[in-house]
């Protein structure tokens, strides 16, 4: 494969990189490139922004900081207990 073209394994990986840390001029050149030609990467890039979006938000309101309500709890044990 010729060296500026990217796979769509690699080009998901730098999809996933920008999002934690910024990609090289190469990178974002050869990501871009990919990104012109390939509608799915396009659908994979956008699908991986609104689901950063959404954790973001959900981390910044404390839900990890909160608990399960008891009856939601021992239901999900009881079913995890019946495997």
């Amino acid at each position: 494969m010729n060296k500026m073209l990217l796979s769509c394994k690699e080009a998901t990986f730098l999809i996933e990189k920008q999002m934690v840390s910024p990609l090289t001029f190469t990178e974002k050149l050869r990501l871009g490139m990919h990104l012109k030609l390939c509608k799915v990467c396009n659908a994979y890039e956008s699908q991986s922004k609104t689901m950063n979006k959404a954790l973001e938000k959900w981390v910044k309101e404390g839900a990890l900081s909160k608990t399960l309500p008891p009856k939601i709890k021992s239901d999900i044990l009881q079913k995890i207990n019946r495997k």
